[in-house]
């Protein structure tokens, strides 16, 4: 089963939150002088980030195929404020997605919660291929953000649209291509070696850059973390909802968990039973939308997979305990508001998301339990009979199926893709990681990228250390805990 198809990025409030200086027994300083390394010219675009010196590589589509032609991967570099000695390191954060922009999106929050960090070290920001200023990449079939109040053989048809429009390219968004760029930009920049650190789909960016280039990692965080060969049969999720659920009860009071999780399961059998509709507005426009269980378990998930909101959370148990009493009103409200806000992520144009990435690479690099040398009626078949096959009694306040073909999570969103013959995880399972210090971080809170896999994301690499973090949602540099556990191992990363 497919982890997902679609990940709505994580569109960072507060990706470090800033910290006071960590105190260090700094590491041994290198000799690179990241600046003078490289071509670089003063970003005048960017006020956020004023000391920002920004470049560029060209690099091949296809680096197999040098005949498909180029593409442009644009970077900034923020260069450490002690230039007077040398650099003790260059760390490289990616806010995930995939296909949020990492300078304009992410890089401003970056530099404030690493700013402890920066007196001698420098911070290389990077938009992946085909996002934000590295030659955006777009799909007609994607224009209308409305699409997010759609159906889901509507969404699926639309993802389809658009890899028969990526044409040649749409084999070449693939996470090992992301990474191969990066190391051409370590390479122009005359950089030894990079501390990666990577927030939920970057977690996934940053071990399949370990993994390539093994010898150029001083150390790596993982924060939100999954494996590259995570279990996606949604059982982890789905557990993880059910767990925090009780978590927010336990400690806020004002709940008790056995009560909610049974009003949000009647809800669901109610739905799936007799599913709704209702009118939302969304920019003066009017707008048919299906509540379905499908629908009711998106909009759960979706709360229980950002950053950690417990007047949400508690307003979704509100919701459910009207539901039970006939009161839909609070219900689709909530159901408005998730899906608006995606409509608005789409809406904010290439340049801060790119979702025609977002589908080029999860349908190029998750797993499926289907072929894409197979006819579109072959593949749903496939998919729908491995749906059919999962055990409702390891899933609980939802059906499976409506779990695991939920919005933003739909296993099938990928079955009209092309016929992408080079799709695949960026490396086999049992693929040798490097043993450097490595640092994955979990919310308890987080149903987006479980505690679970957080622990199998740590186990990828020889010698890991993970940690929980208790409270925090998706991803937990989002709380002061986990910027302080960042700050301090990229300080102390051999402690």
């Amino acid at each position: 089963m497919k982890k997902s198809a679609f990940l709505i990025p994580l569109l960072l409030g507060s990706t470090l939150a800033t910290y006071a200086a960590v105190p260090s027994a700094p590491p041994k300083p290198v000799s690179y002088d990241l600046v003078s390394s490289a071509s670089l010219t003063p970003c005048t675009d960017l006020p956020a980030l004023p000391t920002a010196q920004c470049g560029s590589v060209l690099v091949d589509r296809d680096r197999k195929r040098p005949s498909a032609g180029k593409t442009k991967v644009v970077f900034a570099v923020i260069p450490r404020t002690d230039r007077s000695k040398p650099s003790l390191g260059t760390i490289v954060p990616n806010p995930g997605g995939p296909g949020v922009s990492t300078i304009d999106i992410a890089g401003p929050e970056y530099a404030a919660g690493l700013a402890p960090l920066m007196k001698r070290r420098d911070v290389l920001l990077m938009d992946p291929r085909g996002v934000g200023r590295s030659d955006a990449l777009t799909c007609p079939a994607l224009s209308d953000p409305a699409r997010a109040f759609g159906t889901r053989e509507a969404q699926r048809k639309i993802v389809g649209e658009c890899g028969h429009q990526l044409g040649a390219r749409v084999s070449d968004y693939g996470t090992a291509a992301v990474a191969d760029d990066l190391d051409d930009i370590r390479a122009a920049l005359h950089l030894d070696k990079l501390d990666l650190l990577g927030d939920s789909y970057g977690t996934f960016l940053m071990t399949t850059y370990a993994q390539r280039h093994p010898r150029r990692v001083q150390s790596v965080v993982l924060s939100g973390a999954y494996d590259v060969h995570t279990d996606g049969s949604g059982q982890l999720a789905n557990a993880a909802v059910n767990r925090a659920i009780g978590l927010v009860c336990d400690r806020t009071g004002k709940c008790r968990a056995s009560t909610v999780r049974s009003d949000i399961a009647h809800l669901s059998a109610s739905l799936r039973a007799h599913p709704t509709s209702f009118t939302l507005t969304w920019q003066s426009a009017k707008y048919q939308v299906v509540l379905d269980e499908r629908q009711w378990a998106g909009t759960v998930s979706n709360f229980y997979s950002g950053a950690a909101d417990t007047d949400t959370e508690l307003a979704l148990a509100r919701a459910a305990a009207a539901a039970r009493t006939g009161d839909l009103a609070p219900v689709k409200a909530l159901v408005t508001e998730s899906l608006t806000h995606r409509a608005e992520i789409y809406a904010a144009g290439s340049g801060a998301f790119s979702d025609a990435v977002s589908f080029a690479t999860t349908c190029h690099d998750y797993p499926r339990t289907f072929d894409y040398g197979d006819s579109v009626a072959r593949r749903t078949a496939e998919y729908n009979s491995s749906v059919a096959a999962l055990d409702p009694r390891k899933f609980a306040l939802f059906s499976p199926e409506a779990w695991v073909t939920r919005a933003d999570y739909d296993g099938g969103m990928c079955l009209r893709w092309p016929d992408d013959k080079t799709a695949g995880a960026p490396f086999p399972v049992g693929a040798k990681l490097p043993d450097v210090p490595v640092l994955a971080l979990s919310g308890d809170l987080d149903a987006n990228t479980a505690t679970a896999w957080g622990r199998q994301a740590a186990a990828q690499f020889p010698h890991a250390t993970f940690v929980e973090v208790k409270g925090a949602g998706h991803t937990p540099t989002t709380t002061p805990q986990g910027t302080a556990l960042i700050l301090d191992f990229i300080s102390h990363p051999h402690r």
